[in-house]
């Protein structure tokens, strides 16, 4: 049944149409911690880019450690995006039930992306979960060199991440693209269509994806889960 959208003014913008999408800086610690235990274990961690489209140098699958480091800090701001966006998109006045549920964040996996010059990720979208992300931790040396070379073009692209949605028209935007910068944290459904493009410099373009369900269970379910254990994040407040 489609959402019923009752005006609550004479006058008023909206938007009742599109993805949601957030974003937020990560920690300094986060960053330093991420970037370090890649270093660490860059021969223990399991080369994850047989499941993955990107045409780079190495996609590597994150250990229980890293994902349970990442998720304490970022469960929160993820939680408090999906509630947003659940009100947004069910008759804009509807709130998760706290009462009668509990909600979680479930990581189903995680992965950093090395990429250097004259790689690429071509346009894709994530399967087998409902919440994706990116996540930046390091650049290559001259890429702001670049980019500014690149910025006198009338279209520039190097080493950015696009994304798109939609059918163009006279008033609706279809896509956008993100310049890459260290510590920028961007959350997007997971079905949303993105890619990224390559970049000259020399050095390494480092960053890393999230792959996740969100989970409605009753309370019975939920303890239930746990005594299983599942890997879920709670949400206490959302």
């Amino acid at each position: 049944m489609a959402n019923i959208y009752t005006p609550k003014s004479n006058k008023e913008y909206f938007a009742p149409f599109g993805p949601t999408m957030a974003y937020c800086q990560l920690s300094a610690d986060l960053v330093n911690f991420l970037n370090t235990k890649m270093e660490e274990q860059l021969d223990e961690l399991e080369d994850f880019s047989d499941h993955l489209v990107g045409k780079v140098h190495q996609e590597l699958a994150w250990s229980e450690e890293i994902k349970e480091r990442v998720m304490a800090e970022l469960s929160n701001f993820i939680a408090g995006w999906v509630a947003w966006s659940h009100q947004r998109t069910h008759a804009w006045n509807e709130k998760l039930d706290m009462d009668k549920y509990d909600y979680g964040i479930q990581v189903m996996s995680a992965w950093y992306v090395r990429q250097f010059a004259h790689e690429y990720n071509p346009l894709h979208l994530h399967t087998s979960c409902r919440i994706s992300c990116v996540g930046y931790l390091a650049l290559p040396e001259k890429y702001e060199e670049e980019c500014k070379e690149d910025y006198k073009d009338h279209h520039p692209s190097h080493g950015h991440l696009q994304f798109a949605s939609g059918t163009t028209g006279n008033w609706n935007t279809t896509n956008f693209m993100v310049k890459p910068k260290v510590g920028d944290f961007w959350l997007f459904p997971a079905e949303l269509f993105h890619m990224v493009y390559p970049f000259s410099s020399a050095g390494e373009r480092r960053s890393f994806s999230i792959n996740m369900n969100f989970l409605e269970m009753t309370k019975e379910a939920a303890e239930k889960a746990k005594k299983e254990g599942a890997q879920v994040v709670n949400i206490d407040e959302a």
